[in-house]
């Protein structure tokens, strides 16, 4: 067998061959078909949704390729835009160098636009990543959007994407213009053992490889689903650490542990960057069990804004989670756009506290559910093993946005 070389790993399983690299699998076959049928239907608003690395981004390219050619399509990130920053990236994509500074002006040149494509060829589709990311104003703009019509017909094709958050948000009443439109939500499941191996094989086969497990035998594919709860972002990670850490083919199970264990140790410990008016003013390490956030001088990370209570909310530390409890404030803590009590964070969770927006990423491993958590921490929440799932790495930063006082 031939030695293992650097670039290997990459090439099969690294991020640069994501985008050229596509093995066939069921529940993303089925995912693009729910997504096709939106051109015919009557409603036409599509929501996948799935964990980070689960083939949303595949998914949402095999359908853009399958389109007809004379459908407009515009896709864009709603992490974190402006509703002017949202609007100006679908005009950009239909053709329109929109120089207006007005959310309303750029709204009116979108309905135009939809009405002119509705009238003459297909309502224009508009893709919309990261729904459970996007700031209170976008999402109200995202309604307003779902809600343009032509001779009693909608106007625009919308399809919105996220984690499963995005079903929690789309629940609520404020995203009722929007969810009317959607008849059923498609969530990506796990891959199943099988479907673990063929999609490692399948890599390794796009990079010419002829026996596949040759290089990758059954038992270690098999302990990669195991790990990885049948993601596909997160096989690929795994496997291309297994195959920089091993020193001749098969892999072997030994090679995993090793670079299992490795990724541990590297793993970084979360952190929380703080910025206001789009500037970062601090950065946080967080390696203490207990963070409190506030006004005070006497609170670890400290938020001068008069909106801020002298202890607003308490950051919560434990080897595999990462809790925040709002500590009755005057004006409450958001997490993606949701007031709570106490819940725990995850990878790119977004934290409002007036002003101020922040983003999760290197939390902890955790559960996916809201747990209550007690002020005084008297007792480790029995139910955090219980609940707990594998997750992807996170990192925690902050977006200003503006409109957080006039829409909370």
């Amino acid at each position: 067998m031939p030695e293992i070389t650097t670039w290997f790993p990459e090439r099969a399983f690294g991020k640069q061959s994501e985008t050229r690299t596509v093995v066939p699998l069921q529940t993303q076959q089925s995912a693009v078909s729910y997504l096709l049928s939106i051109v015919k239907d009557t409603y036409g608003v599509r929501a996948l949704i799935g964990p980070e690395s689960s083939g949303k981004t595949t998914v949402i390219d095999r359908f853009r390729s399958l389109l007809r050619r004379d459908i407009a399509v515009a896709m864009t990130d709603g992490a974190g835009q402006t509703s002017e920053q949202l609007l100006t990236n679908i005009l950009k994509q239909f053709g329109y160098q929109a120089e207006l500074e007005s959310a309303d002006d750029l709204l009116k040149m979108v309905n135009v636009f939809a009405v002119q494509q509705t009238r003459v060829v297909q309502p224009p589709v508009i893709i919309v990543e990261n729904l459970e990311r996007m700031r209170p104003a976008a999402l109200r703009t995202l309604c307003l959007l779902a809600g343009i019509t032509f001779q009693g017909q909608y106007a625009l094709r919308i399809v919105v994407t996220g984690t499963i958050d995005s079903r929690k948000l789309l629940d609520l009443s404020s995203m009722k213009a929007l969810a009317d439109r959607i008849e059923s939500i498609y969530e990506l499941e796990p891959l199943t053992p099988h479907e673990s191996m063929l999609y490692l094989h399948g890599r390794l086969e796009a990079c010419d490889v002829n026996q596949p497990d040759s290089i990758l035998p059954i038992d270690v594919c098999d302990r990669m689903h195991e790990l990885s709860g049948g993601n596909p972002g997160q096989l690929c990670r795994i496997a291309r650490g297994t195959l920089q850490q091993a020193v001749s083919f098969p892999a072997t199970l030994v090679d995993i542990e090793k670079s299992h264990t490795v990724a541990q140790k590297k793993r970084s410990k979360p952190k929380l960057i703080v910025s206001q008016n789009g500037d970062v003013v601090a950065e946080y390490e967080l390696s203490d069990k207990k963070i409190t956030i506030g006004r005070s001088s006497l609170a670890d990370i400290q938020i001068q804004d008069e909106r801020v209570s002298k202890f607003h909310a308490l950051l919560l530390l434990y080897s595999d989670a990462l809790v925040i409890a709002d500590l009755n404030s005057a004006n409450g803590t958001s997490v993606n756009s949701r007031l709570v009590k106490s819940t725990l964070l995850r990878s790119d969770d977004i934290l409002a506290i007036s002003s101020f927006r922040l983003k999760v990423v290197n939390a902890p491993e955790g559960a996916e559910d809201h747990i209550g958590v007690d002020q005084g921490d008297t007792s480790r929440m029995k139910t955090l093993d219980d609940m707990r799932q594998s997750k992807s790495d996170a990192t925690l930063y902050v977006v200003r946005d503006t409109t957080l006082d006039k829409s909370s």
